[in-house]
């Protein structure tokens, strides 16, 4: 059986929610349903399958409420007339009044709401009673770590809770780490938006404190955000001008994390992080804190990283060290960490997707 079905979001570009949306249209696409994109911002730039609708189109450089308007009224346009058997509403949700507006008029469809990070505040508006009324009613709430859930069950007592980890497009990323760059340094990596919750700034001190500056090792970070100007500011505070080196934000990252020695994640919180997975997909070890979530779902500790207590940024130090020095841990992560995310590839992705899709729909009757 083949559906209709809507995938909604903001962008498809700049994280990692928005490339697993676009990966999720080529697994739905390839299964036979009738997938259609639907963003809200002409901002496009990860693969897709299926049909674009960008009512970015309709937004001007006026923020004003009239704007955003013109824009949900296409939205309701474009459901309505399209008759969706599924909507999946990758948008952040933390206006109360728009999204019980959206749900009374526009949703009136089967909804499901992916949830794609541990900080529920940004798919469940408060107060709690207002998402206990929006979402019980939903066909699914989808999440992409078993934490999460767990999270989510907990907190609002809702029995519509279901878990797929993000997908991650192997041979795409293969194929695209084998593009050229032109550093020739020995280096670390960091990889995400340089915003207070991804930490580089704490990161600078711990790469500091180890064998690595020394060692002539320098550390990458590849980002854009509002912290860029700060983290320059103690790059030359720190007198790591020399060491550390910040990148915008590429969309190819991949030939970045091929040539890495390791990457590191050092995040207040994360949802499922694309990061991990991706620089596994390149055959790059990984370090992390075990932050909520998503790490310890994807690193099996000195196997194909270092699973680090949260938040202690000595014990990141010394992990630093370790995967530096220790030859035969090293070498193990590296040989361990393609066959490691064999569960997230595309096909095995795409049979949970089939499965979870035919049993919401079938569940209807």
């Amino acid at each position: 059986m083949t559906y209709r079905i809507c995938i909604l979001i903001e962008r498809l570009n700049g994280g990692g929610a928005e490339r697993s949306a676009g990966l999720l249209s080529i697994i739905l696409t390839e299964l036979g349903h009738n997938v259609a994109l639907i963003t809200l911002f002409d901002d496009i730039a990860y693969p897709y399958k299926g049909e674009l609708i960008n009512l970015g189109a309709y937004k001007n450089e006026s923020t004003s409420s009239l704007n955003k308007y013109y824009r949900y009224k296409q939205l309701y346009r474009e459901i309505k007339e399209r008759q969706f058997d599924i909507v999946l509403d990758f948008r952040m949700k933390n206006f109360p009044l728009r999204e019980l507006i959206l749900n009374k008029i526009v949703f009136r469809t089967n909804m499901i709401n992916m949830v794609r990070h541990f900080n529920l505040k940004w798919y469940f508006p408060n107060p709690i009673l207002l998402s206990k009324y929006l979402y019980k009613r939903y066909l699914s709430i989808n999440t992409v770590s078993k934490t999460i859930q767990k999270e989510i069950e907990k907190k609002f007592s809702f029995s519509n809770v279901s878990t797929i980890y993000s997908p991650v497009d192997i041979s795409y990323i293969k194929n695209k780490a084998q593009e050229t760059i032109t550093i020739t340094d020995d280096y670390v990596i960091a990889l995400g938006r340089l915003n207070v919750i991804k930490q580089f700034d704490k990161l600078l001190e711990a790469y500091k404190n180890s064998v690595l500056p020394s060692q002539n090792t320098k550390l990458y970070i590849i980002g854009s955000g509002p912290e860029k100007n700060a983290l320059q500011t103690k790059i030359k505070r720190l007198n790591l001008q020399d060491k550390v080196h910040l990148l915008a934000f590429q969309n190819n990252p991949f030939p970045y994390l091929a040539s890495a020695k390791f990457l590191i994640m050092s995040s207040l919180g994360e949802g499922f992080p694309r990061v991990l997975i991706e620089s596994l997909a390149c055959e790059t070890p990984i370090i992390s804190f075990d932050c909520k979530s998503g790490p310890n779902e994807i690193i099996i500790d000195r196997k194909n990283g270092l699973l680090i207590e949260n938040q202690n940024f000595e014990a990141l130090t010394n992990a630093m060290n370790e995967m530096y020095t220790d030859n035969t841990l090293y070498k193990i992560c590296k040989v361990n960490a393609l066959d490691s995310i064999q569960s997230f590839s595309m096909n095995q992705t795409s049979v949970k997707w089939n499965k979870y899709i035919t049993e919401l729909m079938e569940s209807r009757f």
